[in-house]
């Protein structure tokens, strides 16, 4: 690998050196924790949730400080009328779907120096004009607060964004020297996983005669596997800037050489999501080192969107071990690390 794209083993899930902490003793904030966890609670059970009891959730949705999925559209037009006094993302953190993304945005956003955005998941798609996306972000006075408290205030944009080759690009223009964490899951792993979380918004439009011949994780596997095999073979590249397959999220290495030619390569931190899960309150302190953020020790906070139950056939496995083989050898050897998924 040449010196203009040299390995960035360096900056995997290693301890960071920071400067000395300008607070000491930091505490957990109950109410902010309150505040975090009642978001996923309440988006949880919009999600899940029909008919008129649905409704209901929606009303009560209306008016939170920080929300868990995207926020009311009406709550960003608002807020962009005051977005002079707003201020940008310090960082970054991003990954797949399902890659411990909402887990690891937990513990940035409960550090006491973070100040909390509107919402945990600001999506490009969603807000992707610059006044709709700064509306999502505090404003001075909001962090200043925060700064006059622990003398030290930041805060962050977090979301699964991968494989969207967009998001680099239009990150650096919201802070060119941001600083990014990416997470990335063993891809069969995560793939099995993308696809039970769908099935709890799939359930209620599998009931309808529409969806009555939808087929199972295993023949939708064997379908993009199919289709993965003819783009080889015609130069389609399935890291594009869209949402495509379960597969598609699953290869990082396009969009991990998009990020470095947009972002330093000393302001990236790769983490392995085996380590974060074996690990988290460890993982998530290097991540603070990594931000400079004063020393803190994090409350682990509760898994409130796993998926569904299931089991993937040896089969299956199989075909995907084969496909991600020689592509997760490639992303080994662009990071200098051996991930070891197998």
């Amino acid at each position: 690998m040449s010196d203009n794209n040299r390995s960035p083993s360096n900056h995997s899930h290693k301890d960071m050196s920071m400067n000395e902490s300008k607070v000491s003793d930091l505490k957990p904030d109950p109410e902010k924790l309150r505040i975090i966890q009642h978001a996923a609670e309440i988006d949880m059970a919009y999600t899940e949730a029909s008919g008129f009891k649905k409704l209901g959730i929606h009303m009560r949705r209306q008016f939170q400080p920080y929300y868990f999925m995207q926020a009311p559209l009406w709550r960003t037009a608002i807020r962009s009328l005051n977005n002079k006094n707003r201020v940008t993302p310090d960082f970054f953190s991003i990954g797949a779907v399902r890659s411990g993304t909402t887990q690891l945005a937990d513990y940035i956003m409960q550090h006491p120096c973070m100040v909390l955005p509107l919402a945990k998941e600001i999506g490009m798609r969603e807000a992707p004009l610059s006044r709709l996306l700064e509306a999502q972000f505090p404003t001075r006075k909001q962090k200043q607060a925060i700064e006059e408290k622990y003398q030290l205030a930041r805060t962050a944009y977090c979301s699964p964004v991968v494989p969207s080759l967009l998001f680099p690009l239009l990150a650096r223009n919201v802070n060119a020297n941001g600083k990014v964490v990416m997470i990335m899951r063993n891809p069969i792993d995560r793939t099995f996983s993308h696809w039970r979380w769908d099935q709890v918004f799939l359930n209620k439009l599998k009931k309808d005669k529409l969806w009555a011949d939808f087929p199972g994780f295993d023949d939708l596997i064997k379908m993009e596997l199919d289709a993965s095999t003819q783009h080889a073979t015609t130069g389609i590249t399935l890291a594009g800037a869209g949402c495509g397959g379960y597969i598609q999220h699953s290869i990082y290495l396009p969009f991990l050489k998009c990020l470095y030619q947009c972002f330093k390569k000393e302001n990236i931190l790769l983490i392995n999501a085996d380590h974060f899960f074996s690990d988290s309150v460890n993982v998530a302190k290097s991540v603070y080192r990594f931000f400079e953020l004063p020393e803190y020790e994090p409350v682990p906070p509760p898994v409130g969107n796993a998926g569904p139950p299931g089991a993937m056939s040896d089969d299956t496995r199989a075909a995907l071990s084969t496909f991600f083989a020689p592509l997760n050898q490639q992303l080994y050897e662009f990071i200098g690390e051996d991930y070891g998924w197998y």
